[in-house]
């Protein structure tokens, strides 16, 4: 449970109940969305979440409230194991939640990836429950052998933009390789260089890690490992290059009816699976709506009016500071970059319009444009276990 006790501390008493009441309506929210309670020994709930730029304040909308950590504390306790990207080079955000959090949660996190080849300085890694989750001890980042290499539009080869990284987990009887990634972007156009780039780093990890699968099923016979594959891979829709690049290369993608975006309209967030022995079985196996819309109760629409007077404030401190900077600037450039986001930061203000427009893209720096994705997998084989040794003979 989230260790909520902080919030009883908070004089500000509207701030404080309106928390409270956010974090009601999450709660009520995924009890009526039917998501799945947690179940000690027979399930584990399994995710995957693009925490937009957690929380380096880049593009200038932060940084989050401290409720927008309570909020995303919630909705993370409700799994067992999620998939984290975009933390960014800063951990105190992360420490800060996890602390909300409470004891019972963990995390491994990557290194940050270099600006230089696209990655944003930002990490990969998972938050997880470890009453119900256990590390085994095996973790690392995936760095392409040359037969694999991504090409360039020159002769040159490279690695992935961000690195993806990947754990081996195990809960209950069941033993996992959870890989996570976040692809690089690029463009939307199919017949542009950049969008043929990121169909190629799709290619890249599903056929890597199926290579892998292969190889250890090949040493070690008895192996149960399974290998989930999720992340923000940017995919448009089922059908796409990026989609079938992951079908092509022997995983199964989890099939969804609407879309991980903040407006719901492109499947950028998958989960897919690659499973031994027929060991990977999802409980509701063909449920469709694994995706929690959680701008149904949190920075909604109809809470404009409520953080009118917190935006207004946040634009007139970042052009206070906007100013100071250009005072103190002597590049010509940067003099630019500066009055442009001036320029920026006055046309929000200066109609209710323009400020609900502000809005739109302000809460999801507060909590994110990427919705989470959810599975629930049987972990309880004991039954099957049993009926298997129910003959044996020692030889």
């Amino acid at each position: 449970m989230p260790y909520y006790y902080p919030l009883k501390k908070d004089k500000d008493i509207s701030r404080r109940t309106r928390t409270i009441e956010g974090l009601q309506r999450i709660r009520k929210q995924l009890k009526d969305e039917r998501f799945p309670r947690k179940k000690a020994l027979d399930s584990l709930i399994l995710g995957t979440w693009n925490l937009r730029n957690f929380d380096d304040d880049r593009f200038n909308f932060g940084p989050r409230l401290n409720e927008s950590f309570y909020y995303i504390a919630e909705i993370i306790s409700h799994f067992d194991v999620m998939a984290v990207q975009e933390i960014c080079y800063d951990l105190w955000p992360l420490k800060r939640l996890m602390r909300i959090l409470g004891n019972d949660y963990d995390y491994i996190i990557t290194d940050v990836t270099h600006s230089s080849l696209g990655g944003n300085e930002e990490r990969l890694g998972f938050i997880y429950n470890k009453n119900k989750v256990s590390f085994t001890g095996i973790a690392g980042e995936i760095v392409l052998p040359p037969k694999m290499m991504i090409s360039k539009e020159t002769d040159e080869e490279r690695q992935f933009s961000r690195t993806p990284f990947g754990v081996d987990f195990q809960s209950g009887w069941f033993k996992f390789f959870f890989s996570t990634v976040h692809i690089y972007f690029g463009s939307n156009s199919p017949s542009s260089e950049k969008y043929k780039r990121r169909v190629q780093e799709i290619e890249a990890v599903a056929k890597y890690l199926a290579e892998e699968a292969k190889k250890n099923l090949k040493k070690n016979s008895n192996s149960s490992t399974n290998y989930i594959l999720v992340g923000d891979f940017n995919i448009k829709k089922e059908g796409s290059a990026g989609f079938n690049a992951l079908e092509e290369n022997g995983f199964e993608v989890v099939s969804n009816n609407v879309g991980s975006n903040s407006d719901q309209t492109k499947f950028y967030d998958q989960i897919s699976f690659m499973s031994k022995k027929d060991e990977l079985q999802f409980l509701e196996p063909k449920r469709k709506d694994r995706v929690i819309q959680f701008f149904n109760s949190i920075f909604r629409d109809e809470d404009y009016e409520m953080y009118k007077p917190i935006m207004k404030e946040r634009i007139a401190e970042k052009l206070e500071d906007a100013n100071e900077e250009l005072k103190m600037e002597t590049s010509n450039s940067e003099k630019k970059k500066i009055k442009s986001r001036i320029a920026s930061l006055k046309a929000f203000r200066k109609t209710d319009t323009s400020l609900k427009a502000y809005y739109k893209k302000w809460r999801t720096f507060q909590a994110s444009d990427h919705l989470p994705l959810w599975v629930e997998i049987k972990i309880n084989f004991t039954d099957k276990y049993l009926e298997k040794i129910k003959d044996y003979r020692e030889k």
